[in-house]
């Protein structure tokens, strides 16, 4: 069953948590300017935010906790605002395939030869909070996993606008810190606003140009709770964007089906 948490904590692990444009571009600069408001740092982050009908993109993962530390090899593959396709493999061996679409989840993988298809609410029993696919998006491309308005809280730090913190209204605040040179997210903290002290930290490294749009080197996710501490760093080798793409996906028969 190993195997099975495994590849469950990943996809949980991307859950928790654009064509450029020239006036953005102009305005960007290495430290952050005093002058700017709320309104105008959202107004850039959503300008910026990566434009797409297919993207196809290599990555390793790295699942880490207090007693195991995993390696394994990610294709995924996207249609922008309707799937997320995944393989996970290691040497070249596949070890799990994941299909998410605005209504259904699915996976399974092939040591212990089971799967699981439902709802995509089903992710959000898991979670204990809603989320939709351009959410789950956005945490792969570098958006805000939230709309933020032009009257959220801001404040500058040396390096970075940061934004909230947010009230989601689902027992969890957002504070987001935005990049001065591109306006993507630098990082994304969550905190939930209950007794059981649980924060999920999401962080992103450099990023990328291509066909004039920014997309993640790195993404790091850190979820800590009182009894443990999940780290999961996925680094992105390549991004390819594409006007079709297939999404072939199918459960092996024989496969056992796995009941939440």
């Amino acid at each position: 069953m190993k195997q099975v948490k495994f590849f469950r904590a990943c996809l949980l692990a991307l859950v928790i948590l654009a064509q450029g444009c020239r006036s953005v571009t102009e305005l960007s600069s290495v430290t952050p300017n005093p002058k700017w408001s709320a309104a105008q740092v959202v107004k850039a982050h959503k300008q910026t935010q990566p434009e797409f009908k297919y993207l196809a993109a290599r990555a390793q993962l790295v699942y880490k906790t207090e007693t195991q530390e995993q390696k394994i090899s990610v294709a995924l593959r996207m249609k922008r605002g309707d799937t997320i396709w995944m393989k996970a493999t290691v040497f070249g061996v596949t070890l799990a395939k994941a299909i998410i679409t605005k209504d259904e989840v699915s996976y399974y993988e092939m040591l212990n030869k089971t799967y699981y298809q439902g709802p995509l609410n089903e992710i959000s029993r898991w979670l204990g909070f809603s989320v939709t696919m351009e959410q789950l998006q956005n945490i792969l491309l570098g958006q805000s996993v939230l709309n933020m308005g032009r009257n959220t809280p801001q404040h500058i730090n040396s390096d970075s606008y940061i934004l909230g913190p947010i009230d989601t209204g689902i027992g969890w605040n957002l504070t987001n810190s935005v990049r001065p040179d591109n306006f993507r997210l630098k990082n994304a903290e969550l905190a939930a606003t209950g007794i059981v002290p649980t924060t999920a930290s999401l962080s992103y490294g450099s990023y990328n140009q291509v066909a004039q749009q920014y997309f993640p080197e790195q993404l790091n996710l850190s979820v800590n709770t009182p009894k443990s501490a999940t780290q999961i760093k996925l680094s992105f080798k390549q991004f390819d964007l594409l006007e079709r793409l297939n999404f072939g996906y199918s459960i092996p028969d024989g496969f056992k089906q796995i009941v939440p």
